[in-house]
């Protein structure tokens, strides 16, 4: 098949893992993959083995299959040469969904069940099952879990989206630190370019490590390094941040956006019932008091989570795509 993806760029921002880790398995598989962004330029931060192409290029190129995710760029996947036109709704309450997705120009797949009750639900459409994935040659647990010192708590460290959740995170932590126990915050984050160093300024009221633009190799290690992951997303599709802490090994917290693929509560994850720093405070000192509930989350996680890896994401959309063209 020859397969093609539309996207603004391939910076470390705004899915974009998705179609790189996608892509090469889709190459692995005998298969073509092409990426088409603004620029044309390429991945520096995680390789990739496709071709990648200005939105320029895309005009003269055919397809079998073409993706995007990306409101902004649909009139390059309206004009393209392409026998399957999906749109990869990865976040919901984009611009323009309910328009795109009642279209009926495009095919429309979710990268998550949440997603998938939704277009269900509000506009009456069965979505093309995109769930998933983590890769766990990247992401395992590194056998060197804490030993002593404080409760580390990690999170995304992205405090300018509010819909990460990052505030509720940090204000729990401080919960915990004025109730007595020893706790540093753990927060990480990637720089794009231009973009101010977020760790300028920031002061969470309490001991922490901000780690930043870690190399991809590095970030097992970080993982592991911590006690707990903890996500309080809103409106999220996938949590790769949150697979990936799974796939370490890592028990987590989390609400249930992004999550609820791969999240059970009491199984592979503590589930809070609120986005509230107080909900998020009490499932943490849950854990911090409670180390054999620590171990047996994290070991639930990381079972559970490689039930979606990018090898098992890219067979079930090779399936879909072959049923889609012999339809065409």
């Amino acid at each position: 098949m020859r397969i093609g993806a539309i996207l603004p760029h391939l910076g470390v921002f705004g899915g974009v893992r998705r179609y790189l880790e996608l892509g090469n398995r889709f190459i692995g598989r005998g298969h073509r993959f092409s990426i088409y962004t603004i620029d044309g330029a390429r991945s520096d931060w995680l390789a990739f083995d496709g071709e990648v192409g200005s939105l320029a290029a895309l005009r003269d190129a055919e397809h079998d299959v073409l993706l995007s995710g990306s409101p902004e760029l649909l009139e390059h996947l309206d004009d393209a040469k392409t026998l399957v036109r999906i749109f990869y709704l990865q976040i919901e309450g984009i611009p323009q969904e309910a328009a795109i997705v009642r279209s009926g120009k495009y095919r429309i797949m979710v990268n998550s069940s949440g997603l998938a009750r939704r277009v269900r639900k509000r506009y009456g459409v069965e979505p093309l099952d995109g769930r998933g994935g983590v890769n766990p040659a990247l992401f395992r647990p590194t056998g060197e879990l804490p030993a002593g010192g404080p409760f580390r708590v990690l999170c995304y460290g992205r405090t300018s989206r509010p819909r990460k959740g990052t505030r509720f995170v940090i204000e729990a932590a401080r919960k915990l630190r004025r109730a007595g126990l020893d706790v540093e915050l753990q927060l990480f984050d990637a720089a794009a370019p231009g973009e101010r160093d977020p760790r300028v300024g920031f002061d969470p009221g309490l001991p922490y490590r901000f780690y930043l633009d870690l190399p991809q190799e590095r970030m097992a290690a970080m993982y592991g390094a911590a006690d707990v992951f903890v996500s309080a997303e809103h409106r999220a599709g996938w949590s790769n941040t949150t697979a990936e802490a799974a796939a370490c090994g890592l028990p987590i917290i989390c609400t249930r956006s992004g999550t609820e693929d791969f999240a059970v509560d009491g199984e592979s994850a503590l589930v809070v019932p609120m986005r509230t720093s107080f909900s998020i405070a009490r499932a943490l000192l849950r854990l911090a008091r409670d180390g054999g509930l620590r171990e047996r989350l994290g070991q639930g996680a990381s079972k559970r989570v490689l039930e979606f890896t990018w090898d098992a994401l890219c067979a079930r959309m090779e399936r879909t795509f072959n049923e889609l063209l012999a339809g065409a």
